[in-house]
């Protein structure tokens, strides 16, 4: 990666013994491994370490002119939750809302519903692409530099409304981003029934959805906010067997034809609709 490897590199070669990226382990898909707890700073001047958050946000910027969209962008809120009065009207609440975009949606790994974990990881290099295009500078610097920041504040909602308080942080040896807080994270997975579901054998599908809200804002704006507010996000699971989408790849984003057909039904040039009922 050019300058990218080299600044990668130094920063790397700092970390304390045990936690270099290849003495942690890391599933470039999945992300299943524990958390490390990282009680330590970068040993690097302040101009360095700012230069190597600059180095790390380019090139998750970059990710985003490098792909093409996924074709998950097409979901449309009102279509795929329509019927999801308690979260509609948690939303409604959230006076001047947007629209929940969808920003990432992918086939949930079993290992994500060990609680053990104490967090969700959603979206590693160009598979998060489009909630690092749904961040401000501000916002990425802040996740990126957890270790000073602690994370960037991101309230979740679930299907039935419930809100959960999670910070966003960044996993610079995998290049994932990760929603934190052991607590938040199991009382979220119990309630939408997930490490049941898990151990019960049935496949799931997860999507993000990406929001705003000058409710959701804490203290005074400053410079780098976001004109629509703080940033909130929605994740909705599915049961691939049981909500009828089948297990066809649609794309190397795992949207399925059948999940892209039941939530945006415009065939496919070249295709008729009754090969996929």
């Amino acid at each position: 990666m050019g300058q990218a490897s080299s600044d990668l590199s130094s920063h790397h070669a700092s970390y304390p013994p045990g936690e270099s990226p290849e003495e942690r382990r890391a599933d470039t898909m999945a992300d299943p491994s524990p958390p490390v707890p990282r009680m330590w700073y970068p040993a690097k001047s302040p101009e360095k370490w700012a230069n190597t958050i600059a180095v790390w946000k380019a090139e998750l910027r970059a990710f985003g002119s490098g792909h093409a969209p996924a074709n998950y962008l097409k979901l449309k809120f009102d279509d795929v939750c329509g019927g999801c009065a308690a979260l509609r009207a948690e939303l409604a609440a959230l006076d001047a809302a947007t629209t929940p975009t969808c920003v990432y949606a992918k086939k949930l790994h079993g290992a994500q519903a060990d609680l053990r974990h104490g967090r969700l990881s959603i979206g590693g290099k160009h598979l998060g692409r489009h909630i690092t295009a749904a961040l401000t500078d501000g916002e990425l610097d802040t996740i990126i530099d957890d270790d000073r920041t602690g994370g960037l504040d991101v309230p979740v909602f679930d299907r039935d409304g419930r809100r959960y308080e999670f910070k966003c942080v960044y996993a610079e040896d995998t290049g994932f981003y990760r929603l934190a807080g052991a607590a938040e994270y199991e009382r979220f997975m119990v309630d939408n029934n997930v490490v049941r579901d898990v151990e019960l054998g049935k496949e799931l599908f997860m999507e993000v959805w990406a929001f705003r809200s000058p409710a959701l804002q804490k203290g005074l704006m400053s410079v780098d906010d976001h004109p629509d507010g703080a940033l909130g996000m929605v994740i909705l699971f599915f049961d691939l067997d049981a909500d009828g989408f089948g297990d066809e790849l649609f794309d190397d984003d795992s949207l399925t034809i059948k999940h892209l057909l039941r939530h945006y039904p415009k065939v496919p040039e070249g295709y008729e609709l009754e090969q996929f009922t």
